[in-house]
């Protein structure tokens, strides 16, 4: 039986709400998607942890235990956070697959192209990671192989059954879907920002 990530190709490009978007997978075999955005959207030049004036209506419906980064969620509330709307990071704001975790002038392996662009990846707890066992099975062949010939065959049983990966992949459509997300969240967050007045805020933009 074909596994789902063999019939997908390893990166792809299209556009979601008038914003260019990205997709590629990682050395795990994770997809990991991008949105960029244009000099004149109020976040480009801002870092993921850059803090933002949003209002608690942003935040209605969201399920926090999903599109959230727990990590953080944790240095959120750590740092003293009352709220969500209370100085949330960028990395918080936006409800997307293990939360916003990439603010850059280019995606991994690309020149900058002008674009700021905000991105997510799919090897969180729970995302199962294609490649990801063959870096283990190798480190299983070399153990087992190092030990003698006739327990090798059992060591290789018991290695397996501990190093199975459980969770879900994360297919080519799910991070369509994730990335036409971001795009439309990116769009929103403008008049909101607008509204919020977050110019009161420190700017950490990137020269």
């Amino acid at each position: 039986m074909t596994a789902p990530w063999e019939n997908e190709p390893d990166s792809l490009d299209f556009e979601a709400d008038g914003l260019r978007c990205a997709m590629r997978r990682n050395d795990y075999g994770v997809w990991c998607g991008y949105v960029g955005v244009a000099a004149d959207h109020p976040l480009f030049g801002l870092p993921y942890n850059h803090p933002l004036k949003l209002p608690s209506s942003w935040f209605e419906g969201r399920k926090f235990d999903q599109g959230t980064g727990p990590i953080d969620l944790f240095i959120h509330v750590l740092g003293g956070a009352k709220s969500m709307e209370d100085a949330t990071p960028i990395c918080l704001a936006f409800h997307v697959h293990g939360g916003c975790n990439w603010a850059e002038d280019h995606i991994p392996n690309s020149k900058p192209d002008g674009r700021w662009w905000f991105g997510f990846d799919c090897g969180h707890g729970g995302d199962y990671m294609p490649y990801k066992g063959r870096d283990i099975q190798r480190m299983m062949d070399e153990m087992a192989d190092s030990m003698p010939e006739k327990v090798r065959k059992a060591l290789r049983d018991i290695l397996s059954r501990s190093a199975a990966q459980t969770g879900d992949y994360r297919d080519q459509q799910y991070v369509v879907a994730e990335c036409q997300s971001l795009a439309a969240q990116l769009n929103a967050i403008v008049g909101v920002l607008k509204k919020e007045n977050v110019n009161g805020c420190a700017d950490h933009r990137r020269d």
